[in-house]
Formats: structure tokens, sequence, C-alpha cells
């Protein structure tokens, strides 16, 4: 068959990323034999003209649409990405015949609601790699496909019995020595423009975070790639595109414990000179880990610490207490990595105490970033979400298409101008939903001069904290104006 593959992501702030998951489809899809093209519409100046006419070019027989993201996560600057997604399929559809595949970790959020806004053919809900194959399978020979795990039928469909799908060869998984086909895609310019590549080690996650997707995502248990199959990533990505920094796109990384620390116990032994970042949780993050990964090119640690009060982290469902959480972060910064603390402001429970005490603490850590979102980002599915709709406080209407946000009322009015206000004197903050991370020209400069890792590295420069500051400068007194395409509950 004729699979035409359209990456729909175009976010590019902070960094534009590599689409990971659509390379490992891509490669998928191309070792079962299909004549494969693909469409990254990230850096196109006209995507919906250069989407029809590769349409009109290729002549598919079944187009996938991986949607990365639904919206920015952020409050009140919340961007939904719906309406582009409309239109994208809009052109789809008026360029081809060819049934619609929707895919991509941001469409598995709300597969049937996305489904229905957007009027799929087809879905694919997580891993696709087999899925989406398999679905090729049953469209090619004319087989009712709605046993495939993982696929999401057309509104009204009736779910099929069981055995109406012949069984096919398993198709190899990512995990299995499948490579995703970078070669396809313009990855270079994402090293770029993004500063950075990504590398994948291992998916799902075994942490209990009730505001978390990723075990709804990939599953409630790890499941690795062995030490030397990643670091022959690693070289192969080192040797083909040159020396450039690569950013592990694991949930966490360094959990289980043995398992980050093959890695790079392998990188030393194979004397392999390569800087990456990761994301971490401080469980476990002792000492030796922390100049283990420093040692091996690690040059930048973002971690999940989400608050550093011991009530508010269990109410959010986090595995560690405030104590365990300083120590990390004193542990890394001893190492000499820098480190970039990511927290939620605002989540069920939250008080103007339990908003001090992390605050500072904070100040006490000093770390190199803070990352600080406020509200907490609501998804169907989740504990978070369900324990509220159980207790009455929101409708299970209230979480679902558009994006939906809770801040807690007691602390509404206090929030946003206390966390300015911690913004200007520390320098070193980033509040996506309250003020652009970064504009974009300043990035785009940034990338041309050679910058290149996380851009967060840079606060700790004394000019950096300096121009950051001056976006805080003027007093936060509401939340800004209402979007009637995000709900606050």
């Amino acid at each position: 068959m004729r699979v035409l593959l359209v990456s729909a992501n175009r976010e590019q702030i902070p960094d534009p990323i590599f689409p990971l998951g659509l390379a490992y489809i891509a490669a998928a899809t191309r070792n079962r034999g299909h004549t494969l093209d693909l469409v990254d519409l990230c850096f196109e100046r006209h995507p919906l003209e250069n989407l029809r006419r590769r349409i009109g070019m290729f002549q598919p027989d079944v187009i996938g649409l991986s949607l990365r993201n639904i919206d920015n996560a952020a409050y009140p600057r919340t961007v939904d990405y719906l309406e582009s997604h409309r239109q994208l399929i809009t052109a789809i559809h008026a360029a081809s015949d060819a049934p619609v595949v929707l895919g991509g970790s941001g469409f598995s959020i709300v597969p049937q609601a996305y489904m229905e806004a957007l009027g799929g053919d087809w879905g694919i809900r997580g891993e696709g790699e087999q899925a989406f194959v398999q679905l090729l399978d049953a469209l090619e020979h004319g087989w009712n496909p709605a046993s495939i795990a993982g696929v999401v039928l057309p509104p009204g469909m009736p779910a099929a019995p069981n055995g109406c799908l012949p069984p096919s060869p398993p198709a190899p998984t990512w995990s299995s020595g499948l490579r995703p086909a970078r070669k396809l895609f313009d990855y270079a310019r994402y090293v770029r423009r993004g500063g950075m590549g990504n590398v994948q080690t291992k998916r799902g996650c075994v942490f209990k975070c009730n505001y978390c997707t990723y075990p709804l995502l990939e599953g409630n248990r790890f499941r690795a790639r062995t030490a030397e199959d990643v670091v022959d990533e690693l070289d192969s990505l080192m040797r083909e595109y040159g020396p450039h920094p690569v950013f592990f796109v694991d949930s966490i990384l360094n959990f289980p414990r043995g398992h980050a620390e093959a890695i790079c116990e392998e990188i030393l032994h194979r004397s392999l000179k390569v800087r990456w970042s990761c994301y971490a949780t401080p469980v476990k993050l002792d000492r030796n880990q922390a100049r283990l990964m420093a040692r091996a090119g690690c040059e930048g640690i973002e971690l999940g610490t989400d608050a550093v009060d011991d009530g508010q982290l269990e109410r959010l469902g986090k595995s560690f207490d405030a104590g365990i959480a300083e120590r990390a972060n004193r542990y890394c910064m001893e190492a000499g990595l820098k480190v970039c603390q990511t927290l939620i402001f605002g989540a069920p429970g939250e008080t103007r105490q339990s908003i001090r005490t992390t605050c500072k603490a904070l100040q006490r850590m000093n770390p190199t970033a803070v990352v600080a979102m406020t509200g907490v980002r609501l998804y169907p599915g989740t504990p978070l979400s369900q324990s509220l709709i159980d207790a009455g406080r929101i409708a299970a209407g209230d979480v679902g298409l558009f994006p939906a946000f809770y801040v807690e009322p007691a602390i509404e009015d206090f929030l946003p101008d206390y966390l300015r206000k911690q913004a200007v004197e520390a320098g070193n903050w980033v509040l996506p939903g309250l003020a652009a991370p970064i504009l974009p020209r300043s990035q785009r400069l940034l990338r041309y001069l050679g910058v290149s890792g996380p851009l967060w590295r840079l606060l700790h420069k004394p000019w950096m904290q300096k121009l950051n500051r001056s976006r805080f400068r003027k007093p936060i007194t509401s939340w800004g104006v209402p979007n009637q395409k995000r709900k606050v509950v």
C-alpha cells in the first residue's frame, strides 16, 4: 500500500521537537513492505498548501496523521490545537479519498472525542508500531480491523467479535531492534533549530502521580531497552550527524536503579563523547548516581519535583517527601549537573502556606532554573480527574475535548502575583502560564549563535537573569482574558 504519514506538530517554543514516535511508526511501516512518504509540517511556511500538493503527488491509499499534543498545557496562556488539526483534516479530505488514521500521544489522551471532532476514519491509541501495520494489513486485504488491540473505531461502528482478523506475524517493537527512521525527516534541522536530538530508552511508568498520563499512554510498568542497544543508537547518531546533545525522552531516566547506571557505564566503557540531558525523579537519586551521570556526559537534569511541601506532595501522589527532593537537588548540584526544578502550583489542597513552603525551599536549593506551572491540567482517566468527579467538585463533562485546568479556589487570587514576585526576585524562574518562556526571535538567535542543549541552562548567567526578570516587572492582578476553549474548574 501507498502510505503517507503526516506530522502535525508545529509548536517551536521553547524548541521544535523531533517527532520520534512517528519516526518509529515510519520504520515499522517501511519494514512491513509498504511504499512510504512523509510530510513533516513543523517548519513549513504554508503547511496546508504543501500538504495538499504532496498528497496530490503521492496519491496515498492510507494517510496517517500524528497529533503529538492537543494543547500547550499552560494556564492561562492556553493554546488549543484543535482548530489547526481540523484545518489539516479538511485539507486532507479535499485532496484525497484515502482513509485517515489518527494517532500520536495527543490523540491517545482523548481518542473518542477527537475521532468525533475531526471525523477520522480510524485511530490508534497508544503505541502504534504493531497496531498501525496490522491495521494496514487489514485495510489492504479487506479484513475487519476492529479487534486489533489499540485500534479506535469510527463513531457508530460496533466492535467486532474476536477472531475476525487473521493472525499476522508480529511486527518489531520499538524495544526489539527497531530504529526510528530519522532519515525520512530533516533530523539535522531539528538538532540545529532545537539544540538537541532525542532518544528513548524505556516506556511506561510505575509511579502514581495522580495527574499524569504516562501510565495511560505507555502502561504502568517499565519496559527498557538494553544499555548496549541504547548506546549503539547514540554512537550511530554521533557518527551520522556529528556531535550534538541528546535529550532522553523517557518519563524519567534514573529509575529503576541500575538502568541509567548501565547506560552511563556503557558510554564510559566506549569512551563515547556525548552531551545529554533527561527527566529524572528524586526517588533513589543519590550522590553516586549523580556523579556517574555527570561523568558520562549528562549536562542537565529536569527534576519532576512538583512541590517541596510534604502535604502537597502527598496530595499529588508523589513517591517522596520534601527532604528527599532537597537532597536530590543538592547531590546533582554537587556533581556539577545543572538542575531545572519543575513545579505545579494550584492543585487540589494547595494553600498559601504550602506555596510559601515550596518557594522557601527553592530559595535554599538554588537550582539552575525553575519552571512553575499555574494550575494543574486535567486529563480524562487520571486518578486526579476521577477523584474530583467522585467528590462532586467537577462534572465528568468538564474533562474532555477542550483544555481543562484546576486551580484551588482558596489560592486563586493569591497565586499569580505571588509567583511573579518569586520570579523577579530569583531571576531564573519560567512561568509558562503567565509569560511566554522565550520569544521566537530570541530562540532562533540563540540557536543560530550555536547555543545547544536545553535553554534553561542559561538562567544561571547574570545577564540572562536580568533579561528574564524584565518579563515579570509588571504586576499580575488577574488570570487574563477568559478563553472559551479552555475550562477552569
